[in-house]
Parts: structure tokens; C-alpha cells; sequence
């Protein structure tokens, strides 16, 4: 069998049995908080397939994407600079220390009066929460690169730039990476809780319409809409990441 199947199969028996107790217990269900999953199911299709995509989750996608590529590019530059420098790191890191504390939902009110309730803040909050865990993940990676091989890098004269932009950072990868794999958890929660506060547009903004208007069904699919998205773009990330660091992948699989 292959192995991909079994690992897919491995990794999916209690999702499966979950949606199957979920199912079959819900299935008589005269409860209007806890409806029936077929009946969920059914208005799902007639909603998301493809109706509301246009309207609420093409904004939403596009805020989250930009306010990524926005905050992992900071992270990436920020940490690189910090994890070069003892001096910058000295200054810098007790401040993003204390910045991170603050959980970043609570800093959606302090957006909205910087940009209002228009897509812009929602791509600057999401911008700023997700830059942190990139810049902390580079600059711990840029800081443990192997001494030998920075060492043979400068004896074949390399200069600080190449020895930044072809050493330090892909051997940094494996950390940049888990930065950003924590960016897009937090983007994604970061971009519901955005919504939520004030926008007429987006899955967010769904949710809490259907909510407050008892239209118990249709929130329920804004649930599981917002589950299935964020595996899907997990997987989009995995193969990215697969791509971008197959020779590490590589390497460890040699070494295994």
C-alpha cells in the first residue's frame, strides 16, 4: 500500500470517527442550538459552494495574506539584524519581549482607532501578530549557525552579505520555518477576532452576524467553514515548507 495513503489514513481515523459520532448522534436532534450535522452540512453547500465566497472569504484571505507576507518579511529582516548584532539584541529583544505578552486580540481596539474599521487595520493587526514568533525564530536561527562553517565561509572570503543571504539564513530555515508556521496560527486567529469587531465583510464578520441573529445554522457552518481553511492553508504551508527545505528534509532522511 502506498505510503502516503497509510500515512493519511494513520492521521485521519479520529477526525473520521469524530464527524461520524457528531453525525450520528446529532442526527435527531430537536435542540435549535445543536442542530443536526446533515441539515449543517446541507446549508454549508448552499452558502459556501459558492455564494458568500466572493463576499466574505476572498476579503478574508486577502488580509491574512497580505498581513503575513507583511509580517514575516519584518520578522525575517528584523531578526536577521538582531541575531548579527549583540548590541541590537540587547535593546530590541526586551522590547519584543514585552510587546508579545500582550495578547494580540486585545490590540485590535488600539488598530481601530489608528485605521479604522476598513481592511487596513485588519492587515496591519495581523502584520503586527505575526511578525513576532518569525523574528524570534531568526534571530535564535541566525545566531546558531554551525562556527566551523562560518569559518570556512570567511576564509573563502565570502562577504557579510553572502555569508548572511546563503549561510546563516538557509541554515536558519528549519527555525524560520517554525516561526512561521505559528505566524499563520495566529494570523488566522487574529483575522477572525478583526472581523468580528466591526467589519461587514468576511468569515469573522459572518459568524457574528448569524450569531447575533439566531441563524444558529448558518453559524455552525461558519465554524466548520473556518476549520476546513485552516487546514487547508496548513497544508498549503506544509508543501511550501517542503519545497524551500526539501534538502534538509533530504538530509535527514539520509541521516535516518
Amino acid at each position: 500500500m502506498n505510503s502516503r495513503l497509510v500515512r493519511f489514513l494513520v492521521g485521519a481515523w479520529l477526525p473520521i470517527l469524530l464527524i461520524w459520532l457528531w453525525w450520528t448522534l446529532s442526527a435527531d436532534s430537536t435542540n435549535p442550538y445543536w442542530p443536526p450535522l446533515e441539515q449543517i452540512w446541507q446549508r454549508f453547500l448552499e452558502l459556501w459552494v459558492f455564494e458568500q465566497v466572493p463576499i466574505h472569504v476572498l476579503p478574508s484571505l486577502r488580509n491574512l495574506f497580505i498581513g503575513l507576507a507583511i509580517g514575516v518579511s519584518a520578522g525575517i529582516l528584523i531578526g536577521a539584524h538582531i541575531g548579527l548584532s549583540n548590541l541590537a539584541a540587547r535593546f530590541i529583544i526586551p522590547v519584543v519581549d514585552f510587546i508579545r505578552s500582550i495578547p494580540s486580540i486585545a490590540l485590535i481596539p488600539i488598530f481601530i482607532v489608528f485605521f479604522g474599521l476598513e481592511g487596513e487595520m485588519r492587515i496591519a493587526v495581523i502584520a503586527f501578530a505575526t511578525c513576532f514568533p518569525v523574528l524570534l525564530a531568526t534571530n535564535q536561527g541566525v545566531r546558531s549557525t554551525d562556527p566551523t562553517l562560518l569559518d570556512t565561509v570567511r576564509a573563502l572570503r565570502f562577504s557579510p552579505f553572502q555569508i548572511l543571504w546563503k549561510v546563516r539564513l538557509p541554515a536558519a530555515g528549519p527555525q524560520v520555518f517554525s516561526g512561521i508556521q505559528l505566524s499563520v496560527l495566529i494570523g488566522f486567529i487574529v483575522m477572525i477576532g478583526s472581523e468580528i469587531l466591526g467589519a461587514g465583510f468576511g468569515i469573522g464578520a459572518f459568524a457574528k452576524i448569524t450569531a447575533d441573529s439566531f441563524l444558529i445554522v448558518d453559524a455552525w457552518t461558519s465554524t466548520i467553514l473556518m476549520g476546513l481553511l485552516g487546514y487547508v492553508i496548513y497544508l498549503i504551508f506544509r508543501a511550501v515548507e517542503r519545497f524551500v527545505l526539501r534538502w534538509y528534509y533530504a538530509a535527514n532522511k539520509l541521516e535516518m
